[in-house]
């Protein structure tokens, strides 16, 4: 049967992975801020930070005007702290403290809520070795405060970027730390002003008037179909008008597309950073995040990815696209279920939207549930005839619901549609063979063959097709072709048994069959093959 054309990837967290003792490093600690105002061990041992870490590092610190002046690693300590060591300052972080923010969006923010507040310490230059209580608290809420206006331009909402705060912070105040009501307020002044700023910066500059130079280059920009020709003409629009939002977002589009014409030389890196130089001056433009968010997800940064297409749809309920590129991110991280959610509000809000339903139905094909599939491919192709990869899945569900002509149908299509693309004549050999039509299914057979090269079960198929016609000497040398090409020696003797069995000559697989059931009695598939076979 055909092989599963599926593309959900499964996404390993790097945190879960055992860092290599090499890596250890023992770390004394005298002076530093723990979130959670837990008392902090006086010696850790510190590893490599994870790519996920480092990600959340970079977002944060892409959202905001200052250098980084911290070393970011992972270590055995309570939760996670900031702290100095001589002239050299350290953020350090559990892994199994993060892995938990893992499970709902809620908590994923908490995660980015503790990093951005020990961020905090650092860009502000905290002396973490004061011990002056007043001093010390005070450092905590102009952190908080700092955390609030990061994750607002991460596109936190109020509750979800003081999900650290109230998930973790002590009721009650602690010599170092404030009660959770100050830390909460303190959040929420930041978080508050960041709004407020961004909402002036909507209003103030970025715009370019109607006929000025910058303008007519961003106009040519728009009409031209060369990406690169459109960033050079994009390029010239920005260097008159530096504050140009439009340009950056057009530029950034452009540098994606050109993945469409030359996947090597794609920089999705170049597209992210016109993508946030646009959001820092329209912060309130959904597709300017869900772009981004492609772009991110293309580099595998997934988590970073997952926020701007929450800050998408945030943004716009309705926004089709975002939801299904929230499904990509979500079936990369082996979240299926809550892929389909994101799918079924994609079609809800746009029900001719192709692509989710392909999508959808790509994942109930994953499942095994080949009748669910093939209606969510029948909508896929209601909305687009020539969709080739739907109607590719869709012949292969129909192939292992056992449609067989049905499938043959989709297949001719689909080699219709691009003749140099087909490739499926194995798949469809093997559809022909179970409806009888054997002299079909060897012409499709040898021109896989033909296109391929050597292939074990090509033969092997091929073989029973020729056997039953009839052409028993052309079928042996297909058969020991098999054999050449495989080290699975029981397994293809059973197979090739069996479907001789299915297709009519009994006698002639029962010699396959004893020859395994000789060597290994117990296997299943040839016992209950022989069954048939005697029975006939």
């Amino acid at each position: 049967m055909k092989s599963i054309k599926i593309v959900l990837l499964r996404f390993v967290w790097v945190w879960a992975f055992p860092l290599p003792i090499c890596a250890q490093e023992a770390m004394t600690i005298q002076y530093s801020c723990n979130f959670a105002a837990a008392d902090t061990l006086p010696e850790v041992y510190t590893y490599e930070a994870s790519s996920e870490a480092k990600q959340i590092v970079e977002r944060i610190m892409q959202v905001n005007v200052l250098p980084q002046n911290f070393i970011i690693k992972s270590a055995d300590c309570n939760n996670a702290l900031a702290t100095t060591i001589g002239k050299r300052r350290f953020i350090l972080y559990s892994t199994a403290f993060l892995e938990n923010f893992k499970k709902e969006a809620n908590t994923q923010w908490a995660a980015w809520c503790v990093l951005a507040h020990e961020i905090g310490h650092h860009l502000s230059n905290h002396d973490l070795e004061t011990t002056d209580p007043k001093v010390r608290k005070q450092y905590e809420l102009e952190a908080d405060k700092f955390a609030g206006g990061i994750l607002f331009r991460l596109g936190a909402t109020l509750e979800e970027a003081q999900a650290g705060i109230n998930t973790f912070s002590l009721e009650t105040d602690s010599k170092t730390h404030p009660p959770k009501r100050a830390r909460l307020e303190a959040l929420a002044v930041g978080w508050k002003q960041a709004q407020e700023l961004a909402d002036a910066a909507e209003n103030t500059g970025g715009s370019a008037a109607a006929d000025s130079d910058e303008k007519k280059f961003y106009d040519r920009a728009l009409a031209e179909k060369d990406p690169y020709k459109a960033i050079e003409l994009l390029d010239q629009a920005i260097e008159l008008k530096e504050d140009y939002a439009d340009a950056y977002l057009e530029r950034g589009k452009r540098k994606v597309d050109i993945e469409n014409v030359d996947e090597i030389r794609v920089n999705f890196n170049d597209a992210i950073s016109d993508y946030s130089t646009y959001i820092s001056m329209r912060s309130k433009n959904p597709v300017a995040f869900a772009e981004r968010g492609y772009a991110y997800r293309r580099l595998d940064r997934d988590s970073l990815a997952l926020a701007d297409y929450n800050r998408a749809i945030r943004l716009d309920a309705k926004y089709a696209d975002a939801y299904l590129g929230r499904a990509w991110v979500k079936m990369k991280m082996d979240d299926s279920e809550a892929a389909l959610k994101d799918l079924d509000k994609a079609v809800q809000v746009k029900p001719d939207f192709a692509q989710a339903h392909y999508w959808h139905g790509n994942i109930r094909y994953s499942f095994g549930e080949y009748e669910k599939a093939i209606a969510d491919f029948d909508m896929a192709l209601k909305a687009d005839p020539d969709y080739f990869d739907a109607l590719d899945l869709r012949a292969a569900a129909k192939q292992f619901s056992n449609r067989f002509a049905e499938a043959v149908e989709d297949y001719n299509r689909l080699q219709s549609l691009d003749p140099e693309k087909f490739d499926s004549y194995l798949d469809r050999g093997k559809c022909y063979q179970s409806m009888g039509k054997h002299r079909e299914a060897i012409a499709d057979f040898d021109k896989f063959l033909e296109k391929k090269g050597p292939y074990a079960d090509a033969y092997l198929y091929r073989g029973v097709s020729k056997q039953v016609l009839g052409q028993k000497a052309e079928a042996d040398k297909d058969f020991e072709k098999v054999f050449e090409n495989t080290v699975l020696v029981g397994n293809s003797s059973v197979k090739i048994g069996c479907l001789l069995v299915e297709f009519g000559l009994p006698k002639e697989g029962l010699v396959w069959l004893d020859k395994v059931l000789a060597k290994s009695p117990d296997n299943r598939q040839a016992k209950e093959c022989r069954e048939k076979a005697i029975k006939k």
